[in-house]
C-alpha cells in the first residue's frame, strides 16, 4: 500500500474535476487527481472507427467490468444496462460527447416558485420533489461566461444584455457577452430544419457547441469530419477538458494525475472529517491519498456509490447522508424521436458534428403556456442523427424504418441503401421531473471487477406528467418533419421506462441540510471539507438542455469559493 499526502485530492478528472484541478493548482494548492481510465492524446483518436467508438464504445466504461444495473421499480431484480454514456478516461465524457454547451434559463433555477406563480400548486405532481435551486442565474452567469471563453464555445447570442437578437436563441436569459466564436456552419439537415420551423412560426438557431468554429487559443477549427459524438477529436477542435484544462493544471507544477485508479472509499476520522481517499491501482494494490480537502466529481453513479460505500459508525447510512437524500432524485432526459426521408435531395447527415445541429427553444421549460395541457415543463427540439453518431451502423441500429417498411431482410436493405444519405432525425429532449423514489443505491447481486457492489438505478420515467409531455412533443416532431416536404415523416417508439441520456441527481444541492446533501458550492452539509461536484447535485434537470456547461459553471463557482473563501477560513460556506 502506497500513501501520498496533498492539499487536495480530486476523484474523477472530467468536466468538473478537470476545471477544479486547474483552478486550485493555479491558486498554489497541491492537487492529486484520480482517474479510472487512461490519459489519451489527440493522435490516439485516429483512425476513425465507427465499430470501435460507437458500437464497442471504446471511450466509455465496459459494462461487463463496471456494471450499472436498472430496474423499473422495487418489485423486480435489476439487470445491467447495456451501455453507459459517461467517460472512462482523463477528461471524462467531454472527450467523446457531442459538445453541446447550453445555459439554463433564469427561471429554471426557480422552477417550483415560477410554476406555482403561473399555474398553481396543483400543477406540480404530488409525488414530485420539484424545488428551486439554491443558486440563481445572476450568481452563475459570470461562470457560464467564463466557461464559454475559457474552453471555447461556438454560438450566437439571442439575448445580449436584454436585447433580443434574431438568429440566436431569443428565449435565453440575458448574457453580458456574445459567444467567443461564431456558430458552426449549417449543413443540409440544418437548412431543412431552419426553413421548416421558421415557416411554422418558431425560432430556429444554431445550437451552442464546445467545438471551435475557427482557430482559438492555439487550437484549429472544426474540420467537419463527421466523427464527433462518441469519438475523440483528431485535431483537438472539440473543447474537451483533455485539451483545455488538464494542460493548464500541468503547467502549474502543482498537479499530479494518477490514472488507472478506482476510488473505493472516502476516509474520515472519528470526528467525521474527511482525511483522504483509498483507491485500487491497476496492479490491484490498495493505496491511500491523505488530503485536507476531498472533492469527488466522477459521473453520478460513482458519486453516489462512493458516499454509500464510505459509511461509518457516525454515518451508518452513507457518508454525508444525515438527510437521507443520498441516491434520491435520479433524473434523465427522455428523447422523442422523429425521422424524415427525401427523394429529391441528399441530406448527408453524417457530415459535420452530429448532435443537435440546429434547435428551437419554443417548447422548452416554461417558454410556452402549459394551461390545460396536462403537464409542466418541456423539451428542446433539434435536428441531428438517429443515435447521435451519424454513421451507417448508427442509422441501421437506431432509425426505425417508416410504417410499411420491414426492419429486416431485402426490403430493409434496399431502404437503408437508398435513404441513408437522404434521411435526417429529429429529437425532442424532454425535461423530466425529480421524484424521490427514483434512486441510486448499491446492488446486492451485481459487483464490478473490484468486487464492489454495482450502482443500481430504480427508475421509470413513464408517469402521467412525463407521458403527456412526450406525446405533445412527438406531435411537434411530426409537424416539423411534414413541414420539410419530406417523402415520408414519422416518429419512433419510446423505451420501456429505463433512463435516457444525461443522468442527474443523487446528491442534490439545497439550502436546508434536512432535505439536501450539499450546498450551492457542492460542499457537504455533514463534512465541510468534502465537496461533491457534478450533475449529481442538480435538484432539477434545468430544462431539456444538456447539463455539461452548467456542470462546468458550477465547478468554476466552487473553485472560486474554495480559493477565495474556504482556503482562508475553512468551514461551512454560506
Amino acid at each position: 500500500m502506497a500513501t501520498e499526502k496533498t492539499d487536495v485530492v480530486i476523484v474523477g478528472v472530467g468536466a468538473a474535476g478537470g476545471i477544479l484541478a486547474a483552478e486550485l493548482a493555479k491558486a498554489g494548492m497541491k492537487v492529486i487527481g484520480l482517474e479510472r481510465g487512461p490519459r489519451l492524446k489527440t493522435e490516439d483518436f485516429e483512425p476513425h472507427d465507427e465499430l470501435r467508438y460507437f458500437e464497442r464504445q471504446d471511450l466509455r466504461p465496459d459494462p461487463k467490468l463496471t456494471p450499472v444495473t436498472w430496474r423499473p421499480n422495487t418489485k423486480g431484480h435489476a439487470r445491467p444496462i447495456p451501455s453507459q454514456n459517461n467517460g472512462n478516461q482523463a477528461g471524462g465524457g467531454t472527450v467523446h460527447y457531442g459538445a453541446l454547451s447550453w445555459r439554463m434559463h433564469e427561471d429554471d433555477f426557480r422552477v417550483r416558485t415560477k410554476t406555482v406563480e403561473r399555474y398553481g400548486e396543483k400543477a406540480i405532481p404530488a409525488d414530485s420533489s420539484l424545488v428551486d435551486w439554491p443558486v440563481s442565474y445572476a450568481e452563475i452567469e459570470p461562470f457560464y461566461e467564463r466557461a464559454e471563453f475559457d474552453l471555447g464555445v461556438s454560438g450566437k447570442a439571442g439575448n445580449l444584455k436584454g436585447q433580443k437578437i434574431q438568429g440566436g436563441n431569443v428565449f435565453e436569459s440575458a448574457r453580458q457577452r456574445d459567444y467567443p466564436l461564431p456558430p458552426l456552419l449549417m449543413d443540409q439537415a440544418s437548412i431543412l430544419f431552419h426553413d421548416a420551423t421558421n415557416k411554422l412560426g418558431y425560432h430556429p438557431f444554431s445550437s451552442p457547441h464546445a467545438i471551435l468554429s475557427q482557430p482559438y487559443k492555439d487550437r484549429p477549427g472544426c474540420t467537419y469530419c463527421g466523427f464527433c459524438q462518441a469519438f475523440g477529436c483528431h485535431v483537438a477542435a472539440k473543447s474537451s477538458i483533455l485539451v483545455t484544462k488538464l494542460p493548464e493544471a500541468d503547467a502549474t507544477g502543482n498537479f499530479k494525475l494518477i490514472t488507472g485508479a478506482t476510488c473505493h472509499r472516502i476516509n474520515t476520522d472519528n470526528s467525521g472529517k474527511a482525511i483522504g481517499v483509498s483507491y485500487y491501482a491497476l496492479d490491484r494494490s490498495d493505496n491511500t491519498i491523505e488530503a485536507d480537502l476531498v472533492i469527488i466529481s466522477p459521473f453520478i453513479y460513482d458519486n453516489t456509490r462512493l458516499l454509500l460505500l464510505s459509511k461509518t459508525a457516525k454515518f451508518p447510512n452513507g457518508l454525508a447522508n444525515s438527510s437521507g437524500w443520498v441516491g434520491k432524485g435520479l433524473m434523465a432526459h427522455i428523447g422523442g424521436r422523429g425521422f424524415a426521408i427525401f427523394d429529391d435531395r441528399f441530406v448527408n447527415i453524417y457530415m459535420g458534428p452530429n448532435a443537435q445541429k440546429l434547435s428551437i427553444d419554443d417548447f422548452n421549460a416554461d417558454n410556452f403556456d402549459h394551461s390545460n395541457l396536462g403537464f409542466i415543463r418541456g423539451a428542446q427540439i433539434s435536428v441531428g442523427s438517429p443515435g447521435l453518431e451519424a454513421g451507417p451502423i448508427d442509422a441501421s441500429l437506431d432509425m426505425p424504418p417508416p410504417p410499411g417498411t420491414p426492419n429486416w431482410g431485402a426490403p430493409y436493405r434496399d431502404f437503408l441503401s437508398k435513404y441513408y444519405a437522404r434521411h435526417l432525425a429529429l429529437t425532442a429532449q424532454t425535461e423530466n421531473l425529480p421524484y424521490p423514489d427514483q434512486t441510486i443505491d448499491l446492488d446486492p447481486d451485481w459487483r464490478d471487477k473490484w468486487n464492489l457492489p454495482a450502482p443500481r438505478l430504480t427508475y421509470d420515467w413513464r408517469r402521467p406528467n412525463e407521458l403527456a409531455r412526450l406525446a405533445f412533443m412527438t406531435k411537434k416532431l411530426q409537424e416539423i418533419g411534414e413541414a420539410m416536404n419530406a417523402k415520408v415523416a414519422w416518429t419512433g417508439p419510446h423505451n420501456q421506462g429505463q433512463p435516457g441520456a444525461h443522468h442527474e441527481g443523487g446528491t442534490r444541492m439545497g439550502t436546508d441540510p434536512k432535505d439536501s446533501v450539499v450546498n450551492k458550492y457542492g460542499q457537504s452539509w455533514d463534512v465541510p471539507n468534502l465537496f461533491v461536484i457534478g450533475s449529481s447535485t442538480f435538484p432539477t434537470m434545468g430544462a431539456g438542455f444538456n447539463p455539461t456547461l452548467t456542470i462546468q459553471a458550477l465547478a468554476y463557482l466552487s473553485a472560486d469559493a474554495i480559493v477565495n473563501r474556504y482556503q482562508k477560513n475553512p468551514g461551512q460556506l454560506l
